[in-house]
């Protein structure tokens, strides 16, 4: 695979390999001081580390920012098996990641199904968790609005049954369109990105690693999301929330987030106005601005209170206050 990350200017100043429980390697990026307050970022299916670097500028001055790529995306290697990967896998490695960078809790950011992604892994390590923040996805079953209720879960099932057959004549077929010239004229025509805020030099390192991955990896990612479902112990979800919805976006429409943050408890929402289901490079000062008051109060607030149930011992047996 090739890292799309060189392509930028980069915030990081580490970077390395992990390996995931299938014997994948895992690549991993991270900037800011070591013994900072973590925010490890998790990517959307078919999408590799470059979302992030907005968030990797403004955040790695004051806390450690770890970005990392799944099985068979930008620079990891490509899974043994890609048929047998859910979204508990994806969590797990991403335990993997953050054990490889010495991190014992995070602020978790994950963007589109890297929501599902940190939602599960919430649920398997919840000690872990400071922060979550899901943004422009869903908490589970994407499939089933995508794009339209209607043929949503249809589009899906068609493009794996695609992927699966005949998944390197469909490489091909997706390099050749995601390199032709209208590649970014149709994203910003059908309303994918926002005709005005998305800069094409923030989607053109999307739209070459697209083009680059194994389809059938991508299907089958497709699959494990499509598959996953969080919304059972969203309600057990005590770390402080940030849900992000973007007010177009056509992947992951608005009232799934509204759902979300109204079964979180106490969570707080940020719509993005006009925002895409790429709002998180439209409009990353927003977002940033956002964020940093998310982790100056209430990120800031649990820490301080997770640490005090920590350090101060239980009462004697019948002692009394």
């Amino acid at each position: 695979m090739v890292d799309i990350q060189q392509k930028r200017k980069p915030w990081w100043h580490r970077s390395g390999t992990v390996i995931a429980g299938d014997g994948t390697p895992l690549a991993f990026a991270a900037g800011g001081e070591a013994d900072a307050r973590a925010i490890v970022c998790c990517n959307g299916v078919g999408v590799s580390t470059f979302f992030w670097d907005y968030v990797g500028e403004y955040f790695s001055s004051t806390h450690q920012v770890v970005v990392w790529d799944y099985r068979g995306h930008g620079a990891s290697g490509r899974p043994r098996d890609p048929a047998g990967i859910s979204i508990g896998d994806v969590a797990e490695d991403l335990a993997r990641v953050m054990d490889a960078n010495h991190i014992e809790r995070a602020v978790l950011l994950g963007h589109s199904m890297g929501c599902q992604v940190i939602l599960e892994f919430c649920h398997l390590f919840p000690d872990r968790v400071i922060g979550l923040v899901p943004m422009l996805g869903a908490y589970g079953n994407p499939a089933d609005t995508f794009l339209d209720p209607r043929v949503g879960r249809f589009l899906v099932n068609s493009a794996y049954e695609l992927g699966t057959r005949v998944p390197q004549l469909i490489s091909v077929a997706a390099k050749l369109a995601l390199h032709s010239r209208i590649a970014w004229p149709f994203a910003r025509l059908t309303g994918l990105v926002h005709p005005d805020l998305c800069r094409k030099s923030d989607m053109e390192p999307y739209l070459d690693h697209l083009a680059l991955l194994d389809f059938r990896v991508f299907v089958e990612l497709v699959r494990a999301a499509s598959e996953h479902d969080a919304g059972p112990y969203l309600g057990e979800i005590r770390a402080p929330t940030l849900v992000v919805a973007g007010e177009r976006d056509l992947f992951t429409p608005r009232h799934l987030s509204l759902e979300m943050a109204s079964r979180i408890y106490n969570a707080e929402l940020l719509e993005i106005p006009r925002g895409s289901h790429a709002a998180l490079i439209e409009q990353p000062e927003l977002i940033n601005l956002r964020l940093e008051k998310y982790l100056t109060t209430r990120v800031a607030a649990f820490e301080r209170a997770s640490l005090s149930s920590r350090t101060v011992p239980p009462p004697p047996p019948n002692s009394s206050f």
